[in-house]
C-alpha cells in the first residue's frame, strides 16, 4: 500500500473524528455559557435595588440645593458681566433657528410640532368627556 492510498483511506476517517471531537467540545462550551448567563440573569433579577426613603429625600434635597446654588452663581456672573442688566428681558424663545427654507422640511420630517410656537397653549379638550357622558360610555 502506497502513501497516497493510505492518505485516501485515512483522511476521511481522521476528518470525521476531528469533526465529532469539535462538536462535543463546542456543545459542552455552549452549555456552560448558557448555564453561566442563566445564573447572571437570575442574580440580576433577584437583586432589585431597595431605595431607602430617607436616601431618596436626601438626594432630592441635594438636587434642589445644587439647583439653587447654580442659579445663584449664574445670577452673580450675569450681574458682574453685564452690570446688572438682563440682556434677555422681554424676549421670547423662537420656534426654530437657522435657514428657514432648509429647517421647514427637516422640522416637518423630524417633529410634527416643529414649526409651532413654543408658547402656543394648544387646544383645550377637557370638556370632551362631559359632552359624551364621561367614562361610562367608554367602558
Amino acid at each position: 500500500m502506497t502513501q497516497t492510498e493510505l492518505k485516501k483511506m485515512l483522511r476521511p476517517l481522521v476528518k470525521q473524528l476531528v469533526k465529532e471531537a469539535m462538536q462535543e467540545e463546542l456543545t459542552s462550551v455552549i452549555s456552560e455559557i448558557v448555564k453561566q448567563t442563566g445564573r447572571v440573569v437570575e442574580a440580576k433579577q433577584a437583586q432589585q435595588p431597595v431605595i431607602d426613603e430617607d436616601y431618596k429625600q436626601q438626594r432630592l434635597a441635594d438636587k434642589q440645593k445644587a439647583f439653587e446654588e447654580r442659579k445663584k452663581m449664574l445670577e452673580e456672573v450675569s450681574k458682574k458681566a453685564y452690570g446688572g442688566i438682563n440682556i434677555f428681558e422681554g424676549t421670547t424663545p423662537i420656534a426654530s433657528a437657522g435657514n428657514p427654507e432648509q429647517k421647514i422640511n427637516e422640522a416637518r420630517a423630524a417633529d410634527p410640532l416643529g414649526d409651532t410656537d413654543p408658547s402656543d397653549p394648544g387646544v383645550d379638550i377637557g370638556g370632551l368627556l362631559r359632552m359624551t357622558g364621561g367614562w361610562k360610555q367608554i367602558k
